[in-house]
C-alpha cells in the first residue's frame, strides 16, 4: 500500500513540474539548435526548423488560445490569423480592409478578443464564432487625448493592451499621447503620463506589476501607487549590454517575463532579443553580433523582432518584421545535485496527517533534483 501511494505521489509531482518547465530536454534542444548561449544561470537555445504560419506583413503580437488547445492567434499587419500548431492549418479571421494595423490584442473571454487598431486610433471587439467586429473604445480615424466613457474617449496611435486577470481591467499603451491608459468598466482614464512614447506593455498578474517599453527605456510601474522604476535607466537610443544603469535599447517592443528575475524584451531596431536580469542588474543579448560563433548568428538572424509569445509549456515564439519566426527555449544551468543523506531507520508507525505531509515534501524535492 505504501509503495503504491509513493508511486502515485511521485507521478503527481512529476506532472506538476513538467507542466512549468520548458518543452524539451537539454539533449533535444542541442539536436535542433542553430544557436545557443548561456546567460547567468539560464541556457538559451534558438530553433528554426519547425512548422510556421505564412506571414504576409509583420507579426505584432501572438497569444495562445484560452479556449482551444494547440491554437494561437497572430496579429499579422492588418489581419488576425488563427493558427493550428500541430497541423500548420491557418485561417484569416478578419475581412480585408476591416483593420489598418493590428498591433496588439487581448482575449477577454473564450469567444471575444479586444483588438488594437493602431493607425485608426481605436479598439474593436472581435467575436470569434461569428467573425464579427464592433467598436469597443475610441473613435476610429479620429485621434486625441480624451478620458471618459469608452465610446467617447480618444486615443492617439495606441499600441498594445494587457489584462489584469483579477478585476478584468485593461492597461493600454497610448503611444501618441505618451500615456498609459486604464480601461475599467465603461470608463477610460489616464493612469500616468510618461516622458517618452510607450510601446510594449505587459502586466505581471502574479506580482501585480506593469512593465512598459518606450523608444529607449524599459520601466516598471506599480499600478497601486503609479510609482515608476526605470529598469533601463539610459534615455539615449543605442545598443549596450551590461549593467542596468548604462545598458541601451533602440525602440524595444514586446515583453515577456519567464522567471522571477528574468524578463525578455524584443529590442526591435537593434535586431536582438535582450535578457534583463533584475537580480543580477544586467542586460544581455541573444543573437548578438558580439558573440563568437558568427555562423550561428547568421542562422539566428533576428530581423526587427516585435512579438514574444510564451507557450504554456515554457518555450517562447519570436515574431517580427520577417516572414520567418524563431523558437527560443531555455533550460536552467543547475549544479550537480548533492545526494540526500539517508535518514536513520525508525520503527513503522501508523500514518498520521503530519507523516503524509512530510512524504509529499520529500517526494517533491527528490523529483526536483532529478530534473
Amino acid at each position: 500500500m505504501w509503495n503504491k501511494l509513493l508511486n502515485l505521489l511521485l507521478l503527481a509531482v512529476t506532472i506538476i513540474i513538467v507542466g512549468i518547465t520548458p518543452v524539451a530536454s537539454d539533449e533535444d534542444l542541442e539536436q535542433f539548435a542553430v544557436y545557443s548561449k548561456a546567460v547567468n544561470d539560464i541556457k538559451f537555445v534558438v530553433v528554426t526548423d519547425f512548422t510556421q504560419p505564412e506571414i504576409e506583413e509583420r507579426v505584432w503580437h501572438m497569444e495562445e488560445s484560452d479556449a482551444e488547445v494547440d491554437i494561437y492567434y497572430i496579429a499579422d499587419g492588418s489581419r488576425l490569423i488563427k493558427y493550428e500548431d500541430s497541423s500548420g492549418d491557418q485561417i484569416t479571421l478578419t475581412a480585408p480592409g476591416e483593420f489598418t494595423q493590428i498591433t496588439g490584442f487581448s482575449q477577454v473571454n473564450d469567444t471575444t478578443i479586444l483588438l488594437v487598431d493602431s493607425l485608426s486610433h481605436c479598439l474593436k471587439w472581435f467575436d470569434v464564432p461569428s467573425s464579427s467586429t464592433s467598436l469597443a473604445a475610441g473613435s476610429c480615424n479620429s485621434s486625441g487625448h480624451v478620458d471618459g466613457e469608452l465610446l467617447t474617449t480618444r486615443f492617439s496611435t495606441p499600441r498594445q493592451v494587457t489584462r489584469n486577470n483579477q478585476d478584468g481591467s485593461l492597461y493600454l499603451s497610448d503611444s501618441g499621447n505618451n500615456a498609459i491608459r486604464l480601461l475599467a468598466g465603461e470608463l477610460a482614464s489616464t493612469m500616468i503620463t510618461l516622458d517618452d512614447s510607450p510601446h510594449g506593455i505587459y502586466y505581471d498578474n502574479r506580482h501585480q506589476q506593469l512593465y512598459v517599453t518606450t523608444t529607449s527605456r524599459f520601466i516598471r510601474i506599480n499600478p497601486a501607487t503609479n510609482i515608476v522604476t526605470p529598469l533601463i535607466e539610459s534615455t539615449t537610443v543605442g545598443f549596450k549590454d551590461g549593467g542596468l544603469n548604462w545598458a541601451q535599447m533602440n525602440s524595444p517592443f514586446e515583453i515577456k517575463k519567464i522567471a522571477r528575475y528574468v524578463i525578455l524584451v524584443a529590442d526591435t531596431l537593434n535586431n536582438r532579443l535582450r535578457v534583463v536580469n533584475t537580480r543580477a542588474d544586467t542586460v544581455s543579448s541573444i543573437c548578438s553580433s558580439d558573440d563568437e560563433d558568427l555562423t550561428s548568428i547568421d542562422k539566428c538572424n533576428l530581423y526587427q523582432p516585435l512579438s514574444l509569445m510564451r507557450y504554456k509549456s515554457g518555450a517562447v515564439l519570436i515574431g517580427g518584421n520577417s516572414s520567418e519566426m524563431k523558437l527560443l527555449n531555455y533550460v536552467l544551468d543547475r549544479p550537480t545535485p548533492v545526494p540526500f543523506p539517508k535518514p536513520p531507520m525508525k520503527p513503522m508507525k501508523p500514518p498520521t496527517t503530519t507523516s503524509k505531509l512530510l512524504l509529499v515534501i520529500i517526494c517533491s524535492q527528490r523529483v526536483t533534483w532529478s530534473v
